[in-house]
């Protein structure tokens, strides 16, 4: 059985708000995490006076390496208390916030797994095959909308398993998700198709439309899913279906909404849309604060390759000549 961790220094109840709140914009916040938040509260626990309000010299003393003490452990300090600063600030909270880099960030190596839609399509047909499980008979329809919903919409696993019935207007076949990263709430539409397996679904699981406080996806134990175990069971899905990365593993969760905005950019190049005019339409609809944001997210369709000679022929004739020189 796991061990529970728990914040027993300063302010318990605010940091497991804090974890739980990065939870729902679907960070997993493994054990490691969990004991540097642990140890943030503990540390504010042996400050003198109220130290809800992180001062400069608390935060300073708090990431201040220790003798011989590692760059990446002083790193771990260095993020928790920024992230913790930023979300005391977001609750209207004073908190200094300690600048993003004290060194050079690391460049990153990561490439996101961009899923096709024929995998899509075997991953979606096993969550449809799957039998009915253990914990109750409302797992398989549950996750059978649940990729559904985060293949088509392409919102974080957290924001879409915070929805509740009333964020769900499957009369206009529309999505509010309230509060999501950097507290905005937006609208996404959902097309018909979705919206109408979603009916479906509702039926399904017994779902009560007029219960607005209900969970559009209600555990099995009363509540909400945790996004982790939502991840690991889309995870064995997706291995199910023989997706996975090139080590053999299977693509994260969030890898779908990568997915999700590669496919926008490809149905754009289709329909002949200017893709950076439009770029700002799909940033709103992720939830980005900017087109910055969404163009890290876009990568280049293998399927478009071939095109890309014939669709820039006439903005740049002669600029890459076909002769050898």
């Amino acid at each position: 059985m796991a061990v529970e961790i728990i914040f027993d220094g300063a302010f318990p109840e605010l940091f497991s708000e804090f974890v739980e709140y990065k939870r729902n914009l679907g960070y997993v916040y493994p054990k490691s995490r969990l004991y540097l938040v642990r140890r943030l509260s503990r540390f504010l626990a042996g400050r003198d006076g109220d130290e809800r309000v992180l001062t400069r010299d608390v935060v300073e003393d708090f990431v201040r390496p220790g003798d011989g003490e590692s760059t990446g452990s002083v790193a771990g300090r260095h993020g928790i208390v920024r992230q913790f600063a930023l979300f005391l600030r977001w609750k209207g909270i004073e908190a200094w916030v300690l600048p993003d880099r004290l060194w050079p960030r690391q460049s990153s190596t990561f490439i996101p797994r961009i899923i096709t839609a024929q995998e899509m399509a075997r991953i979606i047909a096993c969550a449809d095959a799957r039998p009915a499980s253990r914990c109750g008979p409302q797992t398989q329809p549950v996750y059978a909308m649940l990729v559904r919903l985060l293949w088509c919409c392409g919102l974080r696993i957290g924001e879409a398993l915070s929805l509740q019935i009333v964020d769900v207007d499957l009369a206009n076949a529309v999505i509010t998700v309230h509060k999501a990263k950097h507290n905005r709430t937006r609208l996404v539409p959902m097309s018909e198709s979705l919206a109408a397996y979603a009916r479906r679904y509702i039926v399904a699981i017994g779902l009560i439309p007029e219960d607005h406080g209900a969970w559009f996806f209600p555990s099995p134990r009363g509540g909400r899913y945790n996004p982790g175990s939502a991840t690991t069971h889309i995870q064995g899905l997706m291995l199910q279906a023989d997706v996975t990365t090139a080590s053999g593993r299977a693509p994260r969760a969030h890898d779908l909404r990568h997915s999700y905005a590669v496919a926008c950019l490809r149905k754009m190049q289709i329909s002949g849309v200017d893709v950076y005019a439009t770029l700002p339409l799909l940033a709103t609809y992720m939830g980005h604060a900017d087109i910055v944001s969404t163009e890290y997210y876009l990568r280049l369709d293998p399927s478009a390759w071939g095109n890309i000679d014939q669709l820039m022929e006439g903005a740049y004739t002669g600029v890459f000549p076909h002769e050898e020189v």
